[in-house]
């Protein structure tokens, strides 16, 4: 993969990418991971010579992926300038990097409108970050490779400070880029296998974490940031399970400043939390709750604090992202052509509303499931001491969140690989495998065929869904036939 990287030169040569031949490696790579899975979740291997095996391949896969460039990704290019602009003391969700790039053509050839659009703390620091462009030629060329250069960054506070560290040891760096990632990789690793202990379970199904061509691939060629989130609720789940809840909160805060999504299991924290109060004290329940959840707000608060001087523009491209952005969906796709086509009024291509309101038809579809499946986990949940039952509906919601999503990059499947380790779902691990043919989509625009695009999703995710129904059915007449054969009373 490395080797096949080299011809993957950004900006160039699009139609002689090997991206099938990509394709070819990574499928055989998730056939040896897969076999890998099968013999350790099979076959119980559970001795620490298999442990440290794994661990050594792991590093191994990383090591080898270090030094290729990124197939078919740029977001990296963001984070760099991220990190630099943070790290010289201007905050990055003030200015789009196209704002940088035109700061000079502005200046000089309207400078009556360039004095109303910034003020003189503005434009001193734009001053500095044309400086910072124009320091090096990879500075340049970081720049001139930032994806949406228009867009404010849409990237949290947490990862704002993971970047700007990574820039004060070495500006402008993918290498140290991916060695910081290694660090919150590891951090993972190692949650991980306290929490497989803490359940009872054989260590070596982390396995199905490190060994993955999904989390490898992503995290160290594609370079995406969702690691640093990920480490930070597999520790959250950790101390979930270890009953040591404010813990599990502040991580929780922070996996959230990582990457939004772990918001949605704050209720299932708390709920979690007020279970282990005996029932009858439920004035003590309530104050759990309630601190809690001032713990958690204050985590949030005190990450968005250093960043608020631009007021709602700190919103300004997660704004952007979350009203105009999709991509690889599934049933989100479904959801817009079914609003699409029951809002269709006569004519042609008449529609009763504009093209947008299906889109957000099928958005206020999404919430409202989402609102849904997370009432009905809480009310139907009792006080239980088996700790694998707490982290089934964060497992559940988490990967109702990425199913329903109008975004379903490869790399945000990442998130639910160790629930996997916990819950070894033959159909989500084959999906870890299937998202690969997202690249497929860049290969028929090369090869202008883009009408081919269409069938990818169905390729995609057509046997994760038929093989998901086919266990849940299993799992449903399993249970059914169990229930027959139990004794309605006890013999007198």
């Amino acid at each position: 993969m490395t080797l096949l990287s080299r011809q993957f030169n950004w900006g160039e040569g699009y139609a002689q990418r090997p991206i099938l031949t990509y394709l070819g490696v990574y499928f055989s790579l998730f056939a040896l991971y897969a076999a890998a899975v099968w013999l350790v979740a099979g076959r119980k291997v559970d001795d620490r010579r298999s442990f440290l095996t794994l661990v050594a391949f792991g590093l191994l896969f990383r090591a080898l992926l270090f030094p290729s460039q990124q197939i078919q990704e740029d977001d990296i290019y963001r984070y760099l300038w991220d990190g630099k602009v943070f790290a010289h003391g201007v905050n990055p969700y003030a200015y789009a990097p196209a704002e940088v790039q035109q700061y000079q053509e502005f200046r000089i050839s309207e400078p009556e409108r360039f004095s109303a659009t910034y003020d003189e703390e503005s434009q001193k620091e734009l001053e500095r970050l044309n400086r910072l462009k124009w320091e090096s030629r990879q500075a340049l060329t970081v720049l001139d490779r930032v994806n949406h250069p228009d867009v404010p960054t849409i990237y949290p506070p947490l990862a704002q400070f993971v970047f700007a560290a990574t820039a004060m040891l070495k500006a402008d760096s993918i290498g140290a880029m991916r060695m910081a990632f290694l660090l919150f990789d590891l951090a993972v690793l190692g949650f991980l296998v306290l929490l497989l202990r803490a359940l009872g379970k054989n260590p070596n199904l982390c396995l199905i974490y490190f060994w993955s061509p999904l989390v490898i691939k992503e995290t160290f060629n594609s370079t995406h940031l969702d690691i640093i989130g990920i480490a930070l609720l597999t520790g959250s789940i950790y101390f979930l399970v270890a009953r040591r809840h404010a813990l599990a909160t502040v991580f929780l805060g922070l996996s959230f400043l990582g990457k939004l999504y772990p918001i949605i299991l704050l209720p299932l924290y708390l709920q979690q939390a007020a279970l282990q109060v005996p029932a009858a004290a439920r004035l003590q329940a309530a104050r759990r709750i309630l601190s809690l959840t001032l713990l958690f707000a204050a985590v949030v608060i005190l990450g968005y604090l250093p960043f608020m001087g631009t007021g709602l523009k700190t919103f300004e491209g997660l704004k952007t992202f979350s009203t105009y952005w999709q991509s690889n969906d599934s049933l989100f796709s479904l959801l817009v052509y079914f609003f699409r086509d029951i809002l269709k009024l006569g004519g042609e291509g008449q529609t009763f509303l504009s093209q947008s309101w299906p889109t957000l038809a099928a958005k206020a579809t999404v919430f409202a499931l989402l609102v849904f499946c997370l009432a009905w986990l809480l009310f139907r949940r009792r006080a239980t001491d088996q700790d694998t039952a707490a982290i089934r509906p964060l497992f559940v919601m988490m990967a109702l969140v990425f199913v329903l999503s109008p975004v379903q990059n490869p790399w945000y499947l990442l998130w639910l690989v160790p629930f996997l380790c916990i819950y070894p779902r033959r159909a989500w691990i084959l999906l870890t495998g299937l998202a690969g043919l997202y690249y497929l989509d860049f290969y028929f625009d090369y090869q202008d065929i883009a009408h081919q695009s269409a069938w990818t999703p169905w390729i995609e995710y057509t046997p994760f869904y038929l093989l998901l129904a086919w266990d849940f059915t299993a799992k449903w007449r399993t249970r059914r036939l169990a229930m027959g054969k139990t004794p309605s009373a006890p013999p007198a």
